[in-house]
């Protein structure tokens, strides 16, 4: 699968989506709040400083919704494909990857200034880390500074 397009009904939380706005990668983790199937979110990186939830109808805009690959090993599609949207380390469950996404928005509502800290850089990473990473490591690295979020 060369291009990733999927269709907004194709999308299941979990899913590290990405589309393309004005020449520029905007990234986002597919989630559900309350097990209401009716209603996806997208926890996604707005710039480099910011993260925020929105609706998936929000996220897409006029664009086309795509899906980032993982486990794509030394293929040689992976090898042409855009940084951000194939990778070759092993996704996790889906269901540790909204609770790292819903994790990192509620540690930046409530704690802005360490989440900056941590991701000195910007947020551009931030799905592939929510999609690589553990539950109990993420936890762990958003509670570092001792505050129970």
């Amino acid at each position: 699968m060369l291009f990733h397009h999927i269709f907004v009904s194709d999308v299941k939380p979990g899913d590290h989506l990405y589309r393309w706005r004005n020449f520029k990668l905007l990234q986002g983790i597919a989630v559900q709040r309350n097990d209401d199937r009716s209603k996806m979110f997208v926890v996604m990186s707005h710039g480099l400083n910011i993260i925020r939830l929105v609706t998936l109808r929000e996220f897409k805009g006029r664009g086309i919704l795509r899906r980032a690959l993982y486990d794509q090993g030394d293929s040689n599609l992976h090898s042409i494909k855009l940084s951000g949207t194939s990778f070759i380390e092993k996704k996790i469950p889906a269901e540790e990857i909204v609770q790292n996404a819903l994790l990192l928005l509620d540690t930046v509502i409530s704690n802005p200034e360490y989440v900056q800290q941590m991701f000195a850089h910007g947020f551009g990473d931030f799905a592939r880390l929510c999609c690589t990473i553990s539950h109990e490591q993420w936890r762990n690295r958003l509670q570092r500074n001792g505050k129970k979020t």
